[in-house]
């Protein structure tokens, strides 16, 4: 008895089938299926490839996944671990990796956490893990590479694990760059946990910044802090309380930002009169800040879509090699930047 396509419908009254699919587009329910299934190793023109998506969308269309779960002996189910959902940054990666995820059949399975507690309960069912948590946790579950297909996201480190970055150096570059061009030089840079890749790299960009306008950052210059409002606040408060204060503050992440900006309002100072501030990673939310913030905006997205790019590629038997996102970093000004104001 042949096994039925993973893509055909159990018969069900109204519900439109593959070949239905393939037949209003006009191509072999072979090609119909490879399509609907995201497969990176067909070469069709786009022409065919379109009238076959918008022949699945006309007839509502929906892959049966037990069956295809059943022919190829998966899960059809990937695995990601975030520390939090609560970062915009986390919930943006989720979000491009879920959109590919679907395109191939997959569902996304995302668990928040420490990776070793969160892997105990998805482990069995999923046939390949992403692991977005920035930390030097990973160093301890190396071994993952052997047993489970796993891909880093949004680090990088040398575990023999492929990863898929942005250029987050080049990102913290260009902010302390901006507050460079406004005439700042006293720059201070509320950074990111220096365990973790994305910490290191942010830093390494505001230094590479400023030492590129001939610049020298003295260690007091920069406070590490935790990637969130209540970190921001406290390693911002120690910068802006230090004599000379900077003039401006480029701080790692958005969530620290805005702990920055109420650390700024709590001591007096005035955004941007007194201290101009730039925070890493864009979110809708900036646009409603008191000023509005000027941020970095990372093709997170564009991320989480490629780590799953990386993943498909693995379960198919191919080898990968790091990926670092080509999309360049983007300066949003808005109004929490300004010239430093001149002295009295």
């Amino acid at each position: 008895m042949a096994a039925s396509d993973p893509h055909e419908q159990a018969p069900r009254k109204g519900a439109a089938r593959l070949r239905d699919v393939a037949e209003a587009a006009g191509v072999d329910t072979s090609i119909a299926s490879r399509i609907l299934s995201g497969d990176s190793g067909l070469t069709v023109r786009p022409d065919t490839r379109r009238r076959v998506l918008e022949a699945a969308a006309r007839l509502a269309y929906r892959p049966n996944t037990a069956a295809r779960a059943l022919k190829t002996r998966k899960t059809m189910a990937i695995g990601m671990i975030v520390p939090e959902l609560t970062n915009v940054a986390y919930a943006t990666i989720a979000t491009g990796a879920d959109e590919r995820a679907s395109r191939a059949g997959y569902a996304l399975l995302v668990a928040t956490g420490a990776v070793r507690d969160r892997l105990d309960a998805i482990d069995g069912r999923i046939d390949g893990l992403l692991v977005g948590i920035a930390t030097s946790e990973t160093v301890r579950m190396g071994d993952l590479g052997g047993a489970l297909p796993t891909v880093l996201v949004n680090r990088h480190e040398l575990l023999g694990l492929p990863s898929v970055t942005v250029d987050d150096e080049a990102g913290c570059a260009l902010g302390t760059e901006h507050l460079l061009s406004l005439g700042h030089r006293h720059i201070g840079h509320v950074a990111g946990p220096q365990n973790s890749d994305t910490g290191r790299r942010r830093l390494a960009g505001y230094v590479r910044a400023l030492r590129g306008a001939g610049i020298q950052p003295a260690p007091d210059w920069m406070v590490e802090a935790s990637y969130d409002e209540a970190g921001g606040e406290l390693a911002a408060s120690r910068l802006l309380r230090s004599s000379p204060r900077p003039t401006a503050l480029f701080v790692a992440n958005i969530r620290a930002a805005i702990g920055a900006l109420a650390a700024a309002r709590r001591l007096g100072l005035a955004v941007p009169d007194d201290v101009s501030l730039v925070g890493f990673h864009d979110a809708p939310v900036a646009m409603y800040l008191d000023p509005e913030l000027t941020t970095v905006k990372m093709p997170l997205r564009e991320m989480g879509s490629a780590a799953v790019e990386s993943l498909l590629a693995i379960l198919e038997g191919r080898e990968v090699d790091d990926v670092r996102i080509q999309t360049p970093p983007e300066l949003v000004v808005r109004a929490s930047t300004a010239p430093p104001r001149a002295p009295r």
